[in-house]
């Protein structure tokens, strides 16, 4: 398996699933949000919980029906809307689709919202981590933690 192909997947399947508002399977168990693509040998499967503005959960792709790679996450949004979060964090994901949640630093701006993905070293595709915070009118009013990276090399 080639780590740029694993990549590629990755990238395409988030722009499938939260980011596209896609995705949405039955859930594995109550309460979860359970999202998923496939594209031939591939699989990306994303639960989640969310609740009172908290959510967590964990990011995992498949090729050939074995676990290759794997990301945890924690965030909060308590000083938005569900629906307002949702609307920035979808278009930033979107727009930065190639370079955020991975090894890269992104900056973006939407009306008086700013985005930014800070990656905590270069990282790669084996092993990253970094955090995403979007500030209104230049106030903290969400924040992501993530870590995570290849299951089997």
């Amino acid at each position: 398996m080639k780590k740029t192909k694993l990549t590629d997947f990755l990238l395409q399947a988030r722009t499938k699933t939260y980011a596209g508002a896609g995705g949405q399977v039955k859930p594995v168990f109550s309460g979860l949000t359970q999202l998923e693509y496939r594209n031939h040998d591939w699989l990306y499967r994303d639960i989640y919980y969310t609740g009172r503005g908290i959510f967590m959960g964990l990011e995992t792709v498949y090729f050939r029906d074995h676990p290759v790679w794997s990301m945890s996450y924690y965030g909060n949004f308590r000083k938005l809307t569900e629906k307002e979060i949702d609307r920035v964090l979808r278009k930033a994901l979107l727009e930065n689709w190639n370079t955020t949640r991975i090894w890269k630093k992104v900056e973006w701006v939407l009306e008086n919202y700013s985005y930014e993905c800070i990656p905590d070293s270069p990282g790669s595709i084996d092993e990253m981590s970094g955090s995403e915070k979007i500030y209104k009118s230049g106030k903290e009013v969400y924040f992501f933690f993530y870590a995570g990276g290849a299951i089997s090399r």
